[in-house]
């Protein structure tokens, strides 16, 4: 019994622990990622998630209070959604944002 006493409330602060360590990024935060994603030049020679943080840190005015910071984990999902896509899908979103935004939404 003096067992559980102990175990239940330290898997709770694991738990607790666990769950705050994991990135929870918000659908608006997701879509702007996607955005970005599609407005950048995907034939680039500089790599696609740099050019990503360059777009979203670029965009902080300099006398910003709070200043949007690039995420790279979530830049990452974006990016391994685009290269999910076939050939043919990743070149019509190419040529339109629209369809772009809407193959990286699903």
């Amino acid at each position: 019994m003096a067992k559980i006493k102990y175990i239940f409330p330290l898997l709770l602060i694991l738990a607790l622990v666990a769950w705050w360590i994991i990135p929870h990024d918000s659908e608006e935060d997701k879509a702007y990622y996607v955005a970005v994603f599609c407005a950048i030049d995907h034939d680039s020679a500089q790599p696609l998630d740099r050019q990503m943080q360059n777009v979203i840190e670029g965009g902080n005015s300099d006398y910003a209070l709070q200043k949007i910071a690039y995420k790279p984990a979530l830049g990452r999902s974006v990016i391994g959604r685009w290269q999910q896509l076939t050939t043919d899908e990743q070149q019509r979103a190419a040529q339109d944002n629209v369809i772009c935004q809407q193959l990286l939404r699903r």
